[in-house]
């Protein structure tokens, strides 16, 4: 949401507030400290999955450098038991 529809967004909260009890600015230093706290949430959750996505791709990078070094001693033994 851009700063024009934010502005918009309060002024019609305000204007709906029939009895006025409300303070337009304190309304929108609760706003903006609400949307800075869910902004900063949001990038945080994204440095998370970020991390996770990259552990699990080191994890899925060194299973499969270990599932072929197994293979390779399989057909190496394998080898071996026909050799015999």
């Amino acid at each position: 949401m851009d700063n024009d529809h934010r502005w918009g967004y309060l002024l019609a909260l305000t204007m709906a507030n029939s009895n006025n009890d409300v303070d337009v600015n304190t309304l929108i230093k609760i706003y903006n400290q609400k949307i800075s706290t869910l902004t900063n949430q949001n990038i945080l959750l994204e440095a998370k999955l970020t991390t996770v996505m990259t552990d699990f791709n080191d994890e899925k990078t060194q299973l499969a450098a270990k599932a072929l070094e197994w293979q390779e001693k399989y057909e190496n033994l394998a080898a071996e038991v026909e050799a015999e």
